[in-house]
């Protein structure tokens, strides 16, 4: 009985911990599929902290999860990789954000869809739920942030912001927000531009910026300013809410490099402190 009494101990226990992880790759929605990086090291039990990371325009997530240096670089500080597909649609797969040529779906419902759908398989640390992306896919991390922050605790976006119209102000409250570009980026200039004819155009990166630092409620200047390898980081820390707005400039173009991710993950590590919610 003893014996019989254990097995079945050990049996129900392997099967929790099978529904807790339940893992599938690539992962298969109503709204679109998303593909994941695991930490080769995790034990199989303990929480991780969940990395959402957004490709570029004519991308996929793939793109990711086969890249060392965003895979490898986000394992390595024991994130487990979330990368989407976004939808395609006239221009190849891209984002809905605001202002986007591509509504093909509700991308901010699709992409909490993801994490809540993650949040079931994995075990997540809800301390460290972090949005990044890279041009396009940096541009929907800005509409998160900006309509979807209390699911997040912090966005590390790349050589993307919003586009026009720009939203007059961020309503979801407080972020915590470091935003990584080039001074030379010919995609997407610091000053904007119009693309496909004119219909459509990028915002000003720094005037979007001045959303973030009102949703904080910081002072126009920065804080803190100092050199990080090749970035040159400008930080607002003493805001009258909770969160933290970043800007790190390069003198480079349209790029996203392994230790500019690395910086940004680990600053995500202690810029806010409030848990996220579940989707």
């Amino acid at each position: 009985m003893r014996r019989l009494l254990l097995a079945t101990f050990f049996a129900v226990a392997l099967a929790g911990a099978a529904r807790a992880t339940d893992p599938c790759n690539p992962c298969t929605l109503p709204g679109g599929i998303y593909h994941v990086s695991v930490p080769p090291d995790w034990d199989g039990q303990s929480k991780l902290k969940l990395f959402l990371y957004l490709h570029g325009w004519r991308q996929h997530g793939t793109d990711a999860t086969g890249d060392p240096n965003i895979a490898g670089t986000a394992n390595h500080l024991g994130y487990l990789l979330i990368a989407p597909d976004g939808a395609e649609g006239q221009t190849g797969t891209g984002w809905g954000h605001v202002g986007s040529p591509e509504k093909v779906r509700d991308d901010l419902t699709f992409l909490l869809d993801v994490v809540k759908d993650v949040e079931r398989r994995w075990p997540i640390d809800l301390d460290t739920v972090v949005a990044g992306g890279f041009s396009q896919g940096a541009s929907m991390v800005w509409d998160l942030a900006c309509y979807r922050a209390r699911y997040f605790t912090a966005f590390i976006p790349f050589s993307g912001g919003f586009w026009e119209p720009m939203p007059p102000a961020c309503t979801s409250g407080p972020v915590a927000l470091r935003h990584t570009h080039g001074l030379h980026d010919h995609m997407v200039p610091l000053v904007g531009r119009a693309i496909l004819d004119g219909k459509y155009k990028q915002a000003d990166i720094l005037e979007g910026l001045t959303r973030w630092r009102a949703e904080d409620r910081c002072a126009a200047e920065p804080d803190k300013v100092a050199e990080e390898g090749d970035l040159t980081c400008s930080r607002w820390t003493q805001c009258d809410a909770v969160g933290e707005v970043a800007l790190c400039l390069h003198d480079g173009d349209h790029a996203m490099i392994a230790p500019w991710l690395d910086a940004s993950l680990k600053w995500a590590l202690t810029a806010r402190s409030v848990p996220a919610l579940a989707p």
